[in-house]
């Protein structure tokens, strides 16, 4: 019980203040997991107690947030020293090796682990600790360095032979399989809402031998937009077109993680969503209904990737 207690306070950003008490700014959503941890306290046959107070005296209300700002210091101090190794990492392969595809995604994963370490140490930086400018500005300073891609990158032909560019794919039919599941309906998402705005979805039956005239077909068997390499077709459409978005990045890895099951990127939150996807298919049977629903879900995903912490 005292280990997990301890976490719960660390994760909720509670400092030990004078070895004595732990303490937290107040606010309502403060008050309640306080609560709610000592009640988890007292259940165990502990006992713990629960004060909400006012300093009276600036010179305690300074040492307070102090306090606050040795236990946030370390932490970004302790990010900033894993994102200068990274950096000489990057200067290292290119000075060696070079910068080839696969040590480009490892590195954007890597920075991708260091910018969740952030947020998390930002959202319990409740006093704006010294630190924090310096780590925002040297995380800052790698994803620069990550936009830069040798030429060879640049200058790259896509998968398919050639490039893609959204105003070729205004006002089409898109086709693809009946029965959407994660990846067709997180395609048919990122087609809606970044490829073509008018975009009209029709579904064939599993044993259709090809896709109507005039349609473009995606997630099916030797279409341009399905699965390519250890792509599933989100991850395709999103490098055909080139988006750079962090958030659609994100999204990606996790219609990965669930449409492959290879645990390649080992998202935590690959699973709640698995889990609400596989209840909304078994609750909408009607394809057209499903595609509307998951883009509700897609909508508030992308809104919470997109967040600046």
């Amino acid at each position: 019980m005292r280990v997990k207690v301890w976490r719960n306070l660390k994760r909720y950003g509670a400092v030990l203040f004078k070895n004595t008490v732990y303490i937290l700014p107040y606010s309502k959503e403060h008050e309640e997991m306080m609560q709610w941890l000592c009640k988890q306290i007292k259940d165990s046959g502990n006992d713990a107690s629960l004060f909400i107070t006012e300093s009276y005296d600036e010179g305690q209300e300074a040492e307070i947030i102090k306090a606050f700002h040795e236990v946030s210091g370390k932490e970004y101090c302790s990010l900033s020293e894993s994102c200068e190794a990274l950096s000489k990492k990057i200067e290292q392969t290119e000075r060696t090796e070079g910068l080839t595809e696969g040590t480009m995604r490892e590195l954007q994963k890597k920075l991708r682990e260091i910018t969740k370490w952030y947020e998390e140490i930002s959202k319990v930086d409740f006093f704006q600790a010294p630190q924090r400018s310096k780590a925002k500005n040297v995380i800052g300073s790698l994803q620069k360095k990550l936009e830069y891609t040798p030429n060879k990158f640049k200058e790259e032909v896509h998968m398919f032979g050639k490039t893609y560019h959204v105003k070729d794919f205004e006002n089409k039919k898109w086709v693809t399989r009946k029965d959407v599941y994660i990846d067709r309906i997180a395609s048919a998402w990122l087609i809606k809402s970044f490829i073509d705005k008018k975009a009209q979805f029709v579904f064939l039956q599993k044993n259709a031998k090809k896709p109507p005239q005039n349609t473009i077909p995606f997630d099916m068997y030797g279409s341009e937009f399905t699965h390519h390499g250890d792509d599933c077709t989100f991850e395709t459409l999103v490098k055909a077109f080139q988006f750079k978005d962090a958030a659609l990045q994100d999204i990606a890895e996790i219609v990965h993680d669930i449409d492959l099951k290879d645990g390649k990127y080992s998202r935590e939150d690959a699973e709640g969503i698995e889990r609400v996807i596989h209840g909304l298919c078994l609750t909408i049977k009607d394809d057209n209904a499903r595609l509307k629903k998951g883009a509700e879900l897609f909508d508030a995903l992308y809104a919470f990737y997109s967040m600046e912490k």
